[in-house]
């Protein structure tokens, strides 16, 4: 049986899909974690626990454990994980994502000087790592101005300010978690802990792909709900994509920062927002693809399998079934991930009478019973994820899905203590 290092030190809660996947080729799926209960979970072969351990001595009890175990390579979903699995590949030669490459994506500074280094459109940005000398520089780009951590995720800390005293807040509260080392995030790291950005007032999408020997392979382009600020929560992921039209530039542009990043056989994602004119440019990207349902949806719509393709694409033996995996067809359902933000402790968190309807795909409830969770701007943290889905026969159908998300929501089975607005 061949096996696999699943590299998830933050957890594996909202990743349930991309799992089964793996296990339905039959690996041995063996964890690196900061998750105590991973040791009792049946879908994994072993699961070494870690503690919060510099990402040096995980890279080498992952190693160890690949090696004492014949794994031959190991791969993530999780952000902040891109440098720890890209390290131990390299060590054991599997032909993914070079560390050059991970350590690029993984910080937001390094990707402002590679995508201009490679003349790939994004938007104009001050690095920072002095609050008196960012200040200045906004005040010579000229307000409003994105503020944004460079080693964060999922919109974490990112906020659209007005005026110096909010900025000298924001930059106060993201260098307060540079320092405080929460969530493995800037573990390691130095140099820029922040960036001040011009606004893109236009969409956002989120594009995801897998690149196999070399070339670059399109899953979908997920719809966003625009965001225009001061936060930029997630929310409202929905498939097939509004502008078909705009898929090939899309897809091509992807190709190139794949190609410019030396990937061989990698998942992909890139976040894109449409500037002043309507022309995209890239907000991030990252050798990996999205969690929750994003995955899950992009299969259901597209056929096309992300999760499997990259894996056949790294073991020999399964390279017959790249074509099976990679096969893409025109939408056939329409499907929209809610992101779902509260404030409070939660007392209950499951799909409750949601889960009865017609459209409801899934619910994964991110938050524990018992934890305190906070929308911005107290917090950045996901109470759940809600999928739906919906038959596809014109593009009004994609706003109905919304549309039955946002009303999906409130039948969920989640409940709060405290919880206010």
């Amino acid at each position: 049986m061949t096996s696999i290092l699943l590299v998830m030190r933050k957890g594996y809660r909202i990743h349930g899909d991309h799992i089964e996947t793996m296990r339905r080729f039959g690996l041995s799926i063996h964890l690196l974690t900061e998750v105590p209960q991973a040791a009792e979970d049946a879908r994994f072969a072993t699961a070494v626990v870690i503690s919060g351990e510099a990402k040096a001595r995980a890279v080498e009890l992952g190693l160890e454990h690949c090696q004492a175990h014949g794994i031959r390579f190991a791969v993530t979903f999780q952000e902040t994980d891109i440098e720890v699995c890209a390290a131990i590949n390299a060590k054991l030669g599997a032909r993914t994502t070079p560390l050059s490459s991970a350590m690029t994506a993984r910080d937001k500074s390094q990707q402002r000087r590679f995508l201009a280094q490679h003349k790939l459109p994004s938007p104009a940005s001050i690095e920072v790592s002095g609050i008196a000398d960012a200040c200045a520089a906004a005040r010579r780009m000229g307000y409003p101005v994105v503020v944004k951590p460079t080693r964060a995720a999922s919109s974490i800390q990112v906020a659209l300010v007005s005026d110096e005293e909010a900025l000298s807040a924001r930059l106060e509260s993201i260098q307060e978690l540079a320092r405080s080392g929460a969530g493995n995030y800037y573990q390691g790291s130095a140099g820029a802990f922040a960036l001040v950005e011009e606004f893109l007032p236009g969409n956002e999408v989120t594009l995801d792909g897998v690149v196999v020997d070399g070339r670059f392979y399109l899953g979908g382009i997920h719809n966003k709900m625009r965001m225009p600020g001061p936060f930029f929560e997630e929310d409202l992921y929905s498939l097939p994509f509004k502008h078909p039209d705009a898929e090939p530039a899309l897809a091509s542009l992807a190709a190139r920062i794949c190609e410019a990043l030396g990937l061989e056989n990698a998942l992909f994602n890139v976040e894109l927002r449409q500037d002043v004119r309507g022309e995209y440019r890239v907000v991030e990207f990252s050798p990996r693809i999205s969690g929750g349902h994003v995955y899950r949806n992009i299969r259901d719509v597209y056929l096309i399998d992300l999760v499997a393709a990259h894996i056949v694409s790294c073991i020999p033996e399964l390279a017959p079934l790249r074509e099976y995996a990679l096969r893409r067809s025109a939408p056939r359902m329409a499907t929209c991930v809610k992101f779902v933000y509260r404030n409070g402790r939660v007392v209950e968190n499951h799909a409750g009478k949601a889960g009865g309807a017609d459209a409801f795909t899934a619910y994964y409830p991110a938050a524990a019973v018992g934890s305190v969770i906070h929308s911005a701007p107290k917090g950045f943290d996901i109470a759940g994820l809600l999928s739906v889905k919906g038959k596809y026969r014109e593009p009004g159908d994609i706003a109905l899905a919304e549309r039955r998300a946002v009303e999906l929501e409130q039948e969920l089975g989640l409940v709060l203590a405290g919880e206010s607005a």
